[in-house]
């Protein structure tokens, strides 16, 4: 037999030995979590987008289709939602894509330029952090109340509000480095 592309007979490929399993570090792990175009944010954001689509598309054919309607739907989109909202700002926090209006920033130097968005960085993430907190302390009082269908806690769709300005707050400070770095440079 030959190999379809090469017409080299398989017979002389080398076939790979099997030997222990390399040794995962933490180093392989953040390595994992940086690839380009992979982020923690493209996962919740997916899994709420499946959530949220999945549900109405339930609801519009247990509606019509079925003598049934199921009452759950609107629960379950509305705390997707919150997630999908809230994690998605933290996505695009990461990727610089905020609102910004640059007309006075622009006629100052590049040196000036680097100061004020490290700045404005730096107000950004702080202010993150805190609402991060005041979100935390909300998601906390708000667990003894229930959704009145499912009975889900109210504090699941405020834990996305927690997660999303955590989130924005971490990418700050990641955004904050970067900066740093290339005022240094």
């Amino acid at each position: 037999m030959t190999d379809p592309g090469t017409g080299v007979p398989d017979t002389h490929r080398e076939q790979a030995q099997p030997g222990p399993a390399p040794d995962v570090t933490a180093q392989d792990a953040v390595r994992f979590w940086q690839r380009p175009g992979f982020s923690f944010e493209h996962v919740v954001l997916n899994i709420g987008f499946i959530v949220v689509t999945s549900a109405i598309v339930w609801g519009v054919l247990s509606r019509y289709v079925t003598e049934q309607p199921a009452t759950w739907v609107q629960e379950v989109t509305s705390i997707a939602f919150a997630w999908v909202v809230f994690v998605g700002a933290a996505e695009v926090h990461r990727n610089g894509k905020h609102v910004s209006v640059n007309l006075l920033t622009s006629f100052l130097p590049r040196r000036g330029q680097a100061l004020l968005a490290v700045a404005g960085e730096i107000f950004v993430t702080l202010y993150c952090f805190y609402a991060a907190w005041l979100s935390l302390v909300q998601t906390i009082a708000s667990n003894s109340a229930s959704t009145p269908m499912l009975g889900i806690p109210l504090s699941v769709p405020f834990a996305g509000l927690t997660v999303g300005f955590l989130l924005m707050a971490l990418r700050g400070v990641q955004r904050l480095l970067r900066q740093v770095r290339r005022t240094e440079a």
